[in-house]
């Protein structure tokens, strides 16, 4: 049997699916198989400060990175995600190429920074930061929390512009 140009593409597509299926991994949706959803449509490049209390998460840092065309179509599939793992939706705030997400859930808070990267949309930002109402984050100190890494805030990634207040 000979092969042909066409059967020879063919045959190296079905490869790299195949490979792909077993070898590619894709963004989990949660933080760390926690209620915490990941930014939707974004890599997390970092995470850091992470506060524990029992099994769950109070405190978290996470720096994203993207392809954002819209904000606001990151921001709602965003929302969705908060919103199917019990998360209520605070606030919104759309300024300009940034979105600024605030959600609830019991005690714990998450602000949700996107922005879009008009130079190279690819690498558009993120940041997802957790903590507890009148907790970790704040001054305050935190009910029993066992922290795992740096135990200082954290700023911004570098040349990520914050909404202007």
């Amino acid at each position: 049997m000979r092969l042909s140009a066409p059967n020879i593409c063919c045959l190296f597509q079905l490869f790299i699916a195949v490979l792909c299926g077993v070898g590619c991994s894709s963004t989990p949706k949660t933080i760390l198989e926690s209620d915490v959803p990941n930014v939707r449509g974004m890599e997390p490049i970092v995470t850091r400060d992470i506060v524990r209390r029992g099994d769950e998460i109070v405190g978290i840092n996470v720096i994203y990175r993207g392809d954002v065309i819209d904000c606001q179509v990151n921001a709602r599939d965003t929302i969705s995600a908060f919103d199917d793992q019990g998360w209520s939706l605070i606030s919104e705030q759309a300024r300009g190429t940034t979105t600024v997400l605030n959600f609830g859930k019991e005690q714990r808070r998450v602000r949700v920074d996107i922005a879009e990267n008009q130079i190279d949309p690819m690498m558009s930002p993120a940041i997802l930061r957790l903590s507890l109402v009148g907790g970790v984050g704040d001054g305050a100190a935190p009910a029993h929390p066992q922290a795992v890494g740096s135990a200082v805030p954290s700023t911004g990634p570098e040349g990520f512009a914050p909404p202007a207040e």
